[in-house]
């Protein structure tokens, strides 16, 4: 049922989007030894570099098997608060929709006219805003376990567990993942991260649902403070 809903999705956008983009790649973290790392340091310390609020521009690819398309995003986010705003314009900057929303709920502020989008679009969407840029910061409580190359933050979200890995050069996020039971539902990979007033922003991010088998990629281009 929810691949027919994707391709309809895809189908709807298709028409106001540019196709045929490629992937874009990453730099691959390298990883390092995490022997002498206190992991409890490496959580505060991300939890103080990251913004609060903050708005970017971002290029989006969507992918779904054969299928693509790319836009621009205009992301306004408050972390703290969990409230949203993405306005997406195709690469003509003709602007397809806004949308804003919080941790529960979301609300289409405008869609092009005449543009046909399937009924979950904008559950759709917000899901995936949740997950890239919401609950970064494992709780205190999590369990902890450090691997050779990295350490990894357990806890139990809704109905299921989220894992945070923190690893690199300088032991930053670079992935989420939420399973239920033993299978994994979606990841969020974070590369590249950026300075900009003392905060960190990921230059890219790739959301990949494996449970739904599509994938979106997120390459920042501005970030507006």
């Amino acid at each position: 049922m929810l691949s027919r809903q994707i391709k309809n999705l895809i189908a709807g956008l298709v028409i106001l989007c540019v196709t045929g983009c490629t992937s874009i790649p990453f730099e691959k973290v390298q990883y390092v030894s995490v022997n002498t790392v206190q992991p409890t340091a490496i959580r505060e310390q991300f939890a103080s570099n990251l913004p609060e609020k903050f708005k970017v521009v971002s290029t989006i690819v969507f992918q779904y098997r054969r299928h693509k398309f790319s836009a621009i995003g205009y992301t306004d986010v408050d972390s703290l608060q969990k409230l949203f705003t993405i306005v997406c314009l195709n690469h003509a900057g003709v602007k397809l929709f806004e949308l804003t929303g919080n941790d529960n709920s979301v609300e289409c502020k405008f869609a092009l006219e005449g543009a046909t989008f399937p009924g979950d679009f904008t559950k759709a969407v917000a899901n995936d805003i949740r997950r890239i840029y919401f609950d970064c910061i494992p709780d205190p409580e999590a369990k902890i376990y450090k691997k050779k190359d990295k350490i990894v933050f357990k806890q139990p979200v809704e109905a299921g567990v989220m894992k945070y890995i923190f690893a690199g050069a300088d032991n930053l996020l670079v992935e989420k993942r939420y399973y239920k039971g033993w299978r994994k539902i979606w990841s969020v990979f974070y590369y590249e991260y950026r300075e900009k007033n003392g905060k960190l922003y990921p230059s890219g991010i790739m959301l990949r649902h494996h449970k739904y088998n599509y994938q979106l990629t997120v390459r920042l281009k501005e970030i507006q403070t």
